[in-house]
């Protein structure tokens, strides 16, 4: 303390400026700075009682101390001489508060369940008021008396807690302290500050480390002893809320409940707006209990710094984050393991050095990793809802593990196993807009949880799986996805053995970088989110041709795979994507719902938009053939412009007695652009009509097999053609009633594909025999 109350001395003197001219006046100066620095209006205590008392208070007027008149306000600094006890019997406001600090002085302000606004400094003296600042008494029991009683430091940026003006041994003290001037203004704290409570509602406070000395010295915010009035233990809260930022310039003892006894606070708490920003290269903070909802930012310091960490035994683990940023130049290493809810950022020129960490990011936020290419040892994601945007190249060294959540790869590159020793495994979540997918060291042995890959459909929504199930001779695994928007409703191919691909999408797989190896492979691409009327409609198929090997029925109504027998050698500079040779099969879904259904003689359209701007009309367009003819059937009146979503409907009176009608739905604005809505169809209901075409038996087990064409179809030109569900073509013959029977009673026990066909008209069945 000589050497805190020399340096007092010294700025006193150096204040008046003429200390090398008259001593005298420069002993003056020294006693006026020290001794008697209170301000004109200032007030002190003559006895104990309420504050609102005038009959305990005197008032400086320049020069002598008279009895008040008034009690204080926000613009009077208050002395409390020792021996009294000034009370609060309601919520009061002052400039500064001076405490008479000295041994055995006892409790010297009751803030009795109320509020005390600050609006200046708080500090402690020695000797008769205003006396000379110390922080050097060990009084215990300052300030009191319960968690409900409050200091709340008001006004603009300022010390508010002066070097060698405080003591932090003010173990019995009783009260909370908050901390509220408002955005932008900064309140600091030089020297040990104890309460119950600590809260940074507004503004910034700045914790100081004096530097002056050997070794540095923090000071720290810690809270009340007394195990005989609050329990033994961890005790006390520290809390930042929106819109509060605390600045701390220490390495240790920042926060704890005893910084000599090492006993950890209850709780550091950073709510949801309120950031803390870490000056230190080691920062630690002691306390039981961590819940950090907002933002941690590191700056400062002159060499790697650590994340946040705890040290004393009964301290919590801190590995759980919300949003951590660096601002300053040097870098920051994560721990073993750490998760994330929120966003990972580096504005400044330091990085995050994430190589032996194992990184889980988690909760339903959108999070964004941005400023530097994240490189973790190990990554995890199980987001129950919001996404990961990844604004540059994911490189995960080794694990890799999709529980559940989006990564939005905004374009970027994605490789995993770099170190090759790790693995991957695949439960849930999607990959969104990732461009190149590389797996170094890919396992030989493939299936479902190492070689599901999930690549979000950024146009038509849901999730185009692709899933390799094989063994193959290893390698670095490539995967390049190709998106464009829409499908080729007329791609004009053909799928092995003759079924005709009638859709198939404009996006692509690529497959690049494994071993050569003849071991068969089976390949699937998920439809997910398409319109599809059955699983085995589906095929995977090549841009304009067909896809190598052979086609697998697949009968998942949930991930609808669309699967291909073919090998390892089969990948190499083929476009896969998936197909369709059924009607409607492949259309993406968009943002319009629509839906057609009989009423009574006619068809009712319906179809609903999620939102509207400048939306002029809709125009109902129908056919019986999509691919070959639309007619216009009428127009709708949008609504301009809703915020909510809006329902239209259109009753057809031309259609209803179609076999089929296929709608589509197209929208204008009040420019001119349009957009159009899926095809979608109204299957009449045949089941009392004699224009159904129908096989009996269906199933057939043994006898005569009979057929009923419809109308359409009952022609000597109608041809058969019978195919398995895997696309092989089995018979192919002109129909006759006679030989229809022997040509079907030949075939093995199997679910087959039934085509009749015409030069106009073609219809489907499917047929099983036992």
């Amino acid at each position: 303390m000589k050497i805190r109350d020399i340096t007092l001395a010294q700025e006193a003197i150096f204040r008046c400026r003429i200390y090398l001219i008259f001593s005298v006046v420069a002993f003056n100066c020294l006693y006026l700075n020290v001794a008697l620095s209170q301000e004109i209006g200032a007030y002190r205590t003559i006895a104990s009682g309420n504050f609102g008392n005038i009959g305990i208070w005197q008032v400086y007027n320049g020069t002598l101390w008279t009895p008040a008149s008034a009690k204080p306000s926000h613009v009077n600094d208050i002395y409390i001489d020792q021996g009294h006890l000034l009370t609060l019997t309601g919520n009061e406001e002052v400039k500064s508060v001076f405490i008479n600090a000295e041994t055995g002085a006892n409790q010297k302000l009751n803030l009795n369940a109320s509020n005390l606004n600050i609006y200046g400094t708080l500090q402690a003296f020695s000797g008769a008021a205003p006396g000379s600042a110390t922080g050097s008494w060990n009084s215990q029991n300052w300030i009191g008396n319960s968690i409900i009683s409050t200091l709340t430091f008001k006004g603009n940026s300022r010390i508010i807690i002066p070097k060698n003006a405080w003591s932090g041994f003010t173990t019995q003290s009783r009260y909370t302290v908050i901390f509220d001037p408002g955005a932008g203004k900064t309140l600091t704290i030089e020297e040990p500050f104890k309460a119950v409570r600590f809260i940074v509602r507004s503004g910034i406070v700045l914790q100081k480390l004096d530097t002056s000395v050997i070794p540095n010295f923090c000071s720290s915010l810690s809270f009340n002893t007394e195990t005989t009035f609050y329990p033994a233990g961890p005790f006390g809260d520290f809390i930042i809320e929106n819109g509060g930022i605390f600045i701390s310039e220490c390495n240790e003892k920042i926060i704890a409940r005893s910084v000599t006894g090492s006993v950890s606070a209850n709780l550091f708490n950073i709510q949801t707006g309120g950031e803390l920003v870490l000056e230190g290269t080691t920062p630690r903070i002691e306390a039981a209990n961590f819940q950090l909802e907002g933002k941690v930012t590191f700056r400062g310091g002159s060499s790697t710094k650590t994340l946040l960490t705890s040290s004393f035994a009964d301290a919590g683990t801190i590995n759980s984050f919300h949003h951590l940023e660096i601002q300053g130049t040097q870098n920051v290493s994560f721990p073993a393991s750490i998760s994330v809810t929120g966003d990972i950022s580096k504005v400044g020129t330091g990085t995050f050095l994430t190589s032996t960490s194992h990184i889980t990011f988690t909760g339903n936020q959108v999070q964004t990793v941005s400023g530097f290419s994240l490189t973790p040892r190990d990554l995890t994601v199980n987001k129950s809802g919001g996404k990961v945007n990844l604004a540059q190249n994911l490189t995960v060294l080794r694990n890799l593990t999709m529980l559940n959540g989006k990564l939005d790869f905004q374009n970027n590159q994605l490789t995993i196993n770099s170190s090759n020793s790790g693995t991957y495994n695949y439960t849930g979540g999607s990959w969104e807009n990732l461009s190149r997918f590389i797996y170094n060291n890919s396992p030989t042995n493939l299936t479902a949880i190492n070689a599901t890959f999930p690549f979000g459909d950024r146009y038509h929504g849901g999730i185009r799986k692709v899933q390799m199930l094989g063994t193959s001779a290893g390698g670095n695994l490539s995967i390049n996805y190709t998106e464009y928007k829409g499908a080729d409703f007329n791609p004009g191919f053909e799928d092995t053995g003759g079924i005709p691909i009638l859709y198939r999408l404009f996006s692509y797989f690529q497959f690049s970088g494994l071993s050569t190896s003849l071991n068969p492979l089976e390949l699937r691409i998920s439809a997910n989110n398409l319109i599809v009327d059955q699983p085995e409609d589906i095929r995977l198929v090549c841009t304009g041709y067909a896809a190598p090997g052979n086609h697998i029925l697949s009968m998942d109504a949930i991930n609808l795979w669309a699967i291909r027998d073919l090998t390892f050698d089969d990948l190499p500079g083929k476009n896969f994507t998936v197909g369709s040779f059924r009607t409607l099969s492949i259309l993406p879904v968009t943002w319009l719902s629509v839906s057609a259904k009989k009423q009574g003689a006619n068809n009712q359209i319906t179809w609903t938009v999620a939102q509207e701007k400048d939306n002029e009309k809709f125009e109902v367009y129908h056919s019986t053939d999509p691919l070959v003819k639309w007619t216009k059937l009428g127009e709708v009146l949008g609504k301009g412009d809703t915020d909510t979503p809006v329902s239209y409907s259109f009753i057809d009176q031309s259609s209803s007695n179609l076999f089929i009608s296929y709608y589509q739905i197209k929208q204008f604005d009040y420019s001119g652009k349009w957009a159009w809505s899926p095809v979608f169809r109204l299957e009449r209901d045949l089941s009392n009509s004699n224009d159904q075409l129908s096989i009996s038996p269906n199933p057939h087990t043994y006898g005569k097999i009979s057929v009923v064409l419809t109308q359409k179809l009952h022609s000597e030109k109608t041809l058969v053609k019978v195919h398995t569900t895997q696309g092989l073509l089995i018979s192919s013959f002109n129909f006759y009633e006679a030989q229809f029977s022997e040509k079907l009673e030949l075939l093995k026990p199997g679910l087959y594909l039934i085509t009749f066909s015409n030069e106009k008209y073609s219809h489907h069945i499917r047929w099983i025999k036992h």
